[in-house]
């Protein structure tokens, strides 16, 4: 299934202006970087090139038996330099429009560090004059940062369009599991997460449970051991970066910064490229300053693997693999509380400006969650007239007036703090309300309603 039609859109409209574009597309790795080009190169003139490992006499040969497969060309005589595979691309695309894919590009950096400059002084002299459309994709996060984003980068400011291509939200994937009910469409994102390769291995025919041990619990899984095989994949020293994730996998939300110890490293550069990486990121109360800020999971995948994966190693080794899923099931609902928390400030940023079950949600200028001593709640949306406050509960009860009281006292104290008149409360019940509830400034939400306002 393809996932990315938005940054497809993006692409052809890049494709269908005149002249010379240069395209940044990056990401850490199994988020779909490669389908969403190759998708954009479908019906056009150009070619994928794949970056191998090697010198850079070994890419260049590489490169050109690759063109030679895709496009016409016409080439006398061997070229062994970037300099020249630069000029020939000079050459095919002088009046020509054509779509050149360079995946895996800070390898040419790896291979030559004079290369990217030459790409630089080459698009500035010649290629920019041209009709190509170059599209560059990288996976290492920090080096193509190096490279082409920040401000002295060698490609910066020659960059038609950057496109960091990052784990995909609920709202976007769940219509994938066409073949789960929604309560499981949440379970199964709340495992997998949003990264596209995960959720391509997923067997349409097997169950939930079933499509979990054969792709993560088991010793042979695909899945059994990927946040270690993606880290050493990326980052030099994955046991660090191991050790700093399954730290803040302790936290029962996250951790501060001062918690997160590892021996005598120091931590920060380590945790700035998780971040860099879309693996966990910054909580921040909304309200406070950049001060108590709680390191988080970002990723659902890798916060369910160092919950319940790598802590029972020992039992997957032995092959009890019924005692892990045992334990999965039985612990679910917690887990799923926090992954949940993102589906309800998903649904409310979705209809900000819009009308949620005759109830309309404001156009926030404000919003995030909020935590004090004391006073959590999922979701607080600010505007200048009114606040809006969500609470979603994940559990195997329904919610009755008691429950419901806690979550309004919480609103009214939260709107007399930010000084609001007006407010509006929207609770969603896994399993549903005891009874009948309703006022002007109160929204009761069920599994199902929840499944419709997402499935428009």
């Amino acid at each position: 299934m393809f996932f990315h039609e938005d940054e497809q859109q993006s692409l052809e409209k890049i494709y269908n202006k005149d002249g010379a574009d240069l395209v940044i597309i990056y990401g850490r790795r199994r988020l779909g970087k490669t389908t969403l080009v190759l998708k954009s190169l479908e019906g056009k003139d150009g070619a994928y090139l794949y970056t191998p490992r090697g010198n850079i006499e070994d890419i260049v040969t590489y490169y050109l038996s690759s063109l030679r497969n895709q496009i016409n060309l016409q080439l006398v005589g061997k070229i062994t330099e970037f300099r020249e595979f630069l000029e020939l691309l000079g050459v095919i695309a002088k009046n020509r429009k054509v779509l050149i894919i360079l995946d895996e590009f800070q390898r040419i950096h790896e291979a030559d560090e004079k290369a990217i400059s030459l790409l630089q002084d080459y698009w500035d002299r010649v290629l920019k004059r041209t009709q190509i459309k170059l599209i560059l994709v990288g996976s290492i996060v920090g080096l193509i940062e190096k490279l082409a984003i920040k401000g002295d980068a060698p490609l910066f400011g020659r960059k038609t369009l950057e496109l960091k291509i990052r784990p995909l939200p609920f709202y976007r994937v769940h219509r994938f599991w066409n073949m789960l009910d929604f309560e499981e469409k949440i379970t199964a994102y709340g495992i997998f997460g949003g990264t596209p390769a995960y959720i391509d291995m997923f067997n349409k025919k097997l169950s939930l449970w079933e499509n979990v041990l054969q792709l993560i619990i088991r010793k042979d899984s695909p899945l059994n051991n990927e946040p270690d095989s993606l880290l050493s994949a990326e980052v030099r020293s994955s046991t660090t970066y191991m050790a700093i994730l399954n730290k803040i996998s302790e936290g029962r939300r996250g951790l501060p910064l001062g918690k997160i110890k590892v021996g005598n490293v120091n931590v920060i550069p380590y945790i700035r490229t998780l971040e860099k990486m879309d693996i966990i990121e910054r909580l921040y109360s909304l309200g406070e300053k950049k001060r108590g800020a709680l390191y988080v999971f970002k990723d659902e995948f890798f916060r369910f693997w160092f919950r319940f994966i790598n802590k029972n190693y020992w039992l997957i080794e032995m092959e009890r693999y019924n005692l892990v899923i045992d334990e999965i099931k039985k612990n679910i609902n917690e887990y799923l509380s926090f992954t949940s928390e993102k589906i309800l400030r998903e649904l409310l940023i979705l209809y900000s400006g819009k009308v949620l079950f005759g109830k309309r949600i404001p156009k926030f200028t404000k919003f995030g969650p909020f935590f004090e001593r004391g006073v959590e709640v999922d979701a607080l949306g600010v505007n200048k007239d009114i606040i809006v406050v969500g609470e979603i509960k994940w559990k195997n009860e329904k919610l009755g007036l008691k429950d419901i009281s806690k979550v309004i006292e919480k609103t009214e104290y939260l709107a007399k703090k930010l000084k609001r008149k007006k407010y509006l409360t929207i609770i969603v019940s896994k399993s549903g309300f005891k009874q009948h509830y309703e006022e002007e400034n109160i929204l009761l939400i069920d599994l199902n309603m929840l499944q419709q306002a997402f499935g428009q």
